[in-house]
């Protein structure tokens, strides 16, 4: 994890309002091609997070699919989401899985990455810029806990090249468990500050307002 640690995410801050959020999918999701492959997908990828989560955190870690906050004119627009939330007893993280391959760079807007794929190059929202209501969202509903919410971004394509000048939380697969490990590090031998995963979790679930019909995880 040597690469640089500045956020270009939080270098041009705009106000915004988060106002409500969700988790899951709402009633008849099964009918959009398009949830139904985005749940697929999320399957694949929730599998490949456990596969790192579990031998590190045992069972003291949580995944919740898919969380959609709406804003009041945020600067992600009028929406934003995260594939889902990693709640651990040190903290919760906003994730968002990268599909794009090619090579992801800086560029002079700091809410977007640039992709280059061969002669190629095009512009992306960046995914810790789009994760921002989510994490404020979060970070206001356990202010009182004083739980850390962070936004990170992986990728599991082996072809896909992450720019050294890019932030450590925008990641390959293989790099999220260092960087758990330096996450968990100043908790270490520090019992009493560890947070229940179940409570965050809780409060998580009644933050958020009910779909017309609760979805069960992938």
């Amino acid at each position: 994890m040597s690469r640089r640690s500045r956020s270009h995410a939080q270098t041009q801050p705009t106000a915004f309002f988060p106002t409500q959020a969700y988790l899951g999918y709402p009633k008849g999701y099964q009918k959009e091609p398009s949830l139904r492959q985005r749940r697929r997908e999320y399957a694949e990828f929730s599998r490949k997070l456990r596969a790192i989560f579990a031998p590190l955190l045992l069972n003291h870690y949580a995944l919740h699919e898919h969380m959609m906050v709406q804003t009041s004119l945020g600067f992600s627009g009028g929406a934003a989401g995260a594939d889902c939330l990693a709640v651990t007893r040190f903290g919760v993280f906003v994730v968002t899985h990268i599909r794009s391959v090619g090579t992801l760079s800086l560029t002079t807007n700091a809410n977007e990455l640039l992709v280059t794929e061969s002669d190629t190059a095009h512009a992306i929202r960046c995914p810790l810029w789009q994760a921002g209501p989510v994490v404020h969202f979060l970070s206001a509903l356990l202010a009182d806990l004083k739980c850390p919410v962070e936004a990170i971004a992986i990728t599991t394509d082996d072809a896909c090249k992450i720019d050294f000048d890019l932030p450590p939380s925008i990641m390959k697969l293989h790099e999220l468990d260092q960087f758990l490990r330096q996450r968990y590090a100043p908790f270490v031998g520090v019992q009493w500050s560890f947070f229940d995963v179940n409570q965050i979790s809780a409060r998580i679930r009644q933050g958020c307002r009910d779909w017309d019909e609760e979805v069960a995880e992938a």
